[in-house]
């Protein structure tokens, strides 16, 4: 998508929002819950939305993001990082089914497509008071933060920790069933999905294609404490570009033993082909008297595109109407990077000197193609939240983030050398 697409993107979500806020009034969602008929049907408005601004100190030319699904930008200055104005409609046809919709708007990279500015858009059907169903597209319920990780007053921190949240897609276009119930003063909760997402970098390439995905959650909570583990198993297309993949294909027919075998493995990595992969998930959230912490695990694999593993700790105390806070995340992916192949001279005997060349040039880039998608990097972050009011907060976050050497991607056009970072960020987070 161009950029006139971007723009239209972007203000078609602030319209929607704009409507809705004029639908909704000055009256809060649950304001509105209550106007609903008593046979359970009605229409409820509520939205959310950040205003943010962020001082980014990093290597000359690269980006940050809070996920791969922004633009690019290497500004010190932005605000485009985190600001986003969200709307949600819920409208009950009974007390059994119930119509949800919700848009967001914020930046979104070069190949973002319009339709992604809506977050949900499901129906779903409660069977009885412990089983639901959703059919549409819903979130990707396989995180802490599936609920609300655009919801910024719904959590301490000014964005979702970047070294986990960064590459996890946010909606699912399919179905789940969901099963709720309490035992012994104990909130359980399991659910089972399927359906297609899209992953990748939006402001580089069109995006990958996730399908056949069957996924399965289960929670726990009691007294403050909230556990959670998720696996998902699917299919992985990365939909790179054709002729290059073809001319590895050739590269791999030749006669040369060695060359042959490198091209094969640039093929793979750059997932010419498509690769079954699986998710794996783990997180608790403790809230006790004044102390509030989280941590999450989760590991992704589809060799040889990735193998990854990536976690977060944050902890914060609250004082009245502040909370102060301390944070850790790191993110490895296990798959090697690649050395360029030196085609030009292993391949001219064959293909001779201009053949070569052209090669050399096709591996060259392959191989840059390959590197720039791994993540090696690590945050530090203290940070101070003030709920300045019942549904508005105030927060200021300061990050140190460490990035190893060819494991940038989660930063735009960045060059794949070892770095360090200081992102300075005041956001105000609201709810209406």
């Amino acid at each position: 998508m161009n950029i006139s697409g971007i723009r239209r993107s972007w203000m078609l979500g602030l319209v929607a929002g704009a409507l809705a806020g004029a639908c909704a009034g000055p009256a809060s969602a649950q304001e509105a819950q209550g106007r609903a008929s008593e046979d359970g049907s009605g229409l409820r408005f509520s939205g959310f939305g950040t205003l943010g601004a962020s001082r980014v100190h990093a290597p000359a030319g690269w980006g940050f993001r809070r996920d791969l699904t922004q633009s690019a930008s290497d500004a010190r200055w932005r605000a485009d990082v985190d600001s986003r104005l969200g709307v949600q409609a819920n409208y009950a046809l009974s007390e059994r089914w119930e119509l949800v919709g919700q848009v967001i708007a914020r930046k979104r990279g070069t190949y973002a497509h319009d339709s992604d500015a809506v977050e949900w858009a499901y129906a779903g059907y409660r069977l009885n008071a412990d089983w639901t169903l959703r059919a549409g597209r819903v979130n990707v319920d396989s995180f802490l933060m599936a609920d609300y990780r655009n919801v910024g007053y719904g959590f301490p921190t000014a964005r979702p920790p970047v070294d986990l949240y960064g590459v996890l897609p946010t909606t699912l276009d399919g179905m789940d069933v969901t099963r709720s119930w309490i035992h012994a003063d104990v909130q359980w909760r399991a659910k089972i999905a399927t359906g297609r997402a899209s992953i990748g970098d939006v402001d580089s390439a069109p995006q990958g294609d996730v399908h056949r995905l069957f996924a399965v959650m289960a929670s726990r909570e009691e007294g403050g404490l909230l556990l959670r583990a998720s696996y998902a198993h699917m299919r992985i297309d990365m939909n790179p570009p054709v002729e290059a993949m073809n001319g590895l294909l050739q590269l791999a027919s030749l006669p040369v033993p060695a060359a042959a075998a490198q091209a094969s493995l640039l093929f793979r990595r750059a997932g010419a082909r498509s690769h079954w992969g699986t998710f794996t998930g783990f997180g608790l959230r403790h809230e006790l008297a004044d102390w509030q912490w989280s941590a999450e695990w989760v590991r992704m694999a589809a060799e040889p595109l990735i193998r990854q593993t990536s976690a977060y700790v944050v902890v914060g105390r609250r004082w009245g109407d502040w909370t102060p806070f301390v944070g850790y995340g790191r993110t490895h992916d296990a798959m090697p990077a690649l050395v360029v192949p030196d085609w030009q001279t292993t391949l001219a005997p064959v293909l001779g000197p201009a053949g070569a060349a052209q090669a050399q040039e096709l591996g060259a880039a392959a191989t840059a193609a390959v590197n720039a998608a791994r993540a090696l990097q690590s945050t530090r972050l203290i940070g101070v939240r003030w709920d300045v009011h019942p549904q508005a907060a105030l927060k200021l976050q300061w990050e140190h983030v460490d990035i190893r050497p060819i494991g940038s991607s989660l930063w735009s056009r960045a060059n794949g050398a070892a770095g360090r970072a200081h992102v300075v960020t005041a956001v105000v987070d609201f709810i209406f």
